[in-house]
Formats: structure tokens, sequence, C-alpha cells
């Protein structure tokens, strides 16, 4: 998920360190599409430098064992709608979020609607970005997986049906229509239109409901003061993410010991003779 929008960079990182995950023919399919683009290799020199790099980083190779997932990476760097995709950001107007938070429901079904509304938002950068084409869609569908995916990056309680609960109670209110085979219409994205001032630039996309639990003032919810990430906080006193708190205790460890040093080195040298 880390790298989901931001494939260019994880191409890099697979490049210069070697496969990250157990999704070989995924890494391999980035790396094609990274020769291409970024190292402008031609069909022949990627289909080279993609078994050299086989070779190299995966243990034991034999080209008879990978020539299959190997020959659709390099199929699909023939396809010039394949592409790197790096998003940064989704911005979210004041018209689409005074409509979502005009509805009589809670927050946390808000913030269902609202991680919907971002999802739809990437799919369409995504496309238009592939295809050279408008993109109107308004369904969402998926199995268990894709479900489960928007209930965790919606932040909304773990004990709370995604489907049993929210979705069902914004179907009898119309907003959205469920149809079969895991599918549904999201009937409000047509009153979400985006227009006047952007409020909100969602960046991090595996914690899209806490943008709307910021932008709402609810308690508990801050922004990191180093990098300006979207936090729950765990006490009243916590003003970092975890990662800026690690680094800032290991920045005052660097310190402190550099400190000791020279406290050392400046008694040993005004030490009489």
């Amino acid at each position: 998920m880390n790298y989901k929008y931001n494939e260019l960079e994880y191409a890099e990182i697979i490049y210069n360190n070697g496969f990250q995950s157990k999704y070989i023919s995924t890494e391999l399919r980035l790396l094609v599409l990274y020769f291409r683009d970024v190292l402008d290799m031609k069909i022949k020199e990627r289909e080279f430098s993609l078994y050299k790099f086989c070779n190299e980083y995966i243990y034991d190779f034999k080209k008879e064992n990978y020539y299959k997932i190997i020959n659709k990476a390099l199929k699909i760097g023939s396809n010039k709608q394949q592409k790197l995709i790096t998003i940064s950001k989704v911005d979210i107007y004041k018209s689409e979020l005074d409509y979502i938070n005009s509805l009589n429901i809670n927050q946390e079904y808000k913030k269902v609607m609202f991680t919907f509304l971002v999802y739809l938002k990437l799919n369409k950068i995504i496309y238009e970005y592939k295809y050279n084409k408008v993109y109107n869609m308004q369904y969402f569908y998926g199995g268990k997986i894709k479900y489960n995916n928007i209930k965790n990056i919606s932040n909304i309680p773990k004990n709370m049906s995604l489907n049993d609960e929210v979705i069902n109670t914004l179907g009898n209110l119309q907003l959205v229509t469920i149809l079969h085979k895991s599918k549904i219409r999201l009937n409000y994205i047509k009153n979400c239109i985006p227009e006047g001032e952007i409020v909100i630039e969602v960046r991090d996309f595996e914690n899209i409901g806490l943008y709307l639990d910021y932008y709402n003032n609810i308690k508990g919810i801050i922004k990191c003061i180093k990098c300006e990430k979207i936090i729950k906080v765990k006490n009243n006193r916590q003003k970092y993410c975890d990662i800026c708190w690690k680094e800032k205790h290991k920045e005052h460890d660097r310190k402190y010991q550099k400190n000791k040093y020279n406290s050392r080195l400046l008694e040993t040298t005004n030490k009489p003779l």
C-alpha cells in the first residue's frame, strides 16, 4: 500500500535493491516500465536487463522456471497504456465536504463516504492518465479484500461492519444503491461538486478517514508538527507521528553522545600533566 500510488519510487527501489516482496510478477512489471520510461531501454535491452536482474536477485534462478512471468512483464512493457503511476495528493473541495457534512448521519458513515470519494478520484487520475479519456464512473465493486481495504483506510472502528451496518444504512437512505455481486452505485457522488476552494489535500492514502476527522475537529486527531501527517494521538501530550518521534529521539541521542564525547575530550585536554 505504501507504494500503490507511487509506482515510480517503488520501481526505483526495486531497481537499486532487488525484490521487495513475494509478488515477483508485479515487481517485474514495474521494473520493465522503469527500464522503458526512465532508463529509455529498447525491447532487447529490457529483456537482457530483466534476466540479468532475476539472475542476481532470485536464489538458484533458472530461466525455464521464470520465463512465463518474465515474458508477461516484457509484453506489458510493450503496451503504451501501461505507465508508472505517481499520485502525490488528491484535492478535496469545500463544496464536497459541505455536502457530506450536511447529511444527518454519524461521523463514521461520513468517513466511509469521504473515503469512497477519494478512492474514485484516485481511479479517475489513473484512468485518465493511462487512457486519455474522461472517467465518470460512480460504482465500486470487488470482493472481501477490497471492502476490507475501504474499511481500514476509512479509519472506522474495527467492530463496525462496513457492509452490514454502514453500506446498508447508506442504501436505506438512498445515498448508495446496492447491486449484485458486491457492486454498489455511489449515488451521492453526483452531489459532491468539485468547485471553489480546495480545503484538504489527501496525501496519506492509507488513512483517508482521518482527514475528515481533522477537518471536523474531532478530538484526538492532530497533524504531526514535523511532517504534517494526520494522526490519532495516544495521549494529550503527543505532537509527533511515530516515525518523527523516533527520529526526534535518535537526533537527541546523537547530540547527547556528541556532547558527552566533547566533554570527555575537553577534560583530557585540560588535565594537568
